[in-house]
């Protein structure tokens, strides 16, 4: 998909990974930088659904919408989100690997704006390397839920 990607597996079956993974209001748990979240509209999760993320970059608190762009049920999730001229969509897939379950990350950043665009090398890095620390601790919450 673009300049993101990173794959890991998690040693539980597939659906039980893909429904830790995609329930977004466990994320304050498993990433360090995000503080809150909260599902802003009505009904099951799916193509549509929005929440309401915080996140705590260098002491400051930084509200954005995600959006989710695709759900396919222990297959795919994708969500996006637009803020200051940075547009980021990030993907989840998920393949059954004997016992365990393959998951991959890929994620694409689109820039608007001379002085975003000039600092769209360091965004794709900081992200790049957040994403590798989300999961691996993704994997650690995972791996120690009880079944």
């Amino acid at each position: 998909m673009g300049a993101l990607n990173q794959t890991i597996l998690i040693e539980r079956p597939l659906e039980e990974v893909f429904t830790i993974t995609t329930n977004m209001e466990q994320s304050p748990q498993i990433m360090d930088q995000v503080e809150e979240v909260a599902k802003i509209t009505d009904g099951p999760v799916g193509k549509g659904t929005k929440y309401n993320e915080i996140r705590n970059l260098g002491g400051r608190r930084v509200q954005s919408v995600l959006e989710v762009i695709e759900h396919v049920p222990n297959a795919s999730y994708a969500v996006s989100s637009s803020q200051n001229g940075v547009e980021i969509e990030f993907r989840y897939t998920f393949t059954q690997q004997g016992d365990g379950t393959f998951v991959t990350f890929d994620g694409k950043v689109k820039t608007s704006g001379f002085a975003r665009s000039l600092f769209r090398g360091m965004i794709v890095r900081m992200i790049s390397k957040e994403e590798l620390f989300h999961l691996q601790k993704l994997k650690k919450f995972i791996e120690a839920e009880t079944v």
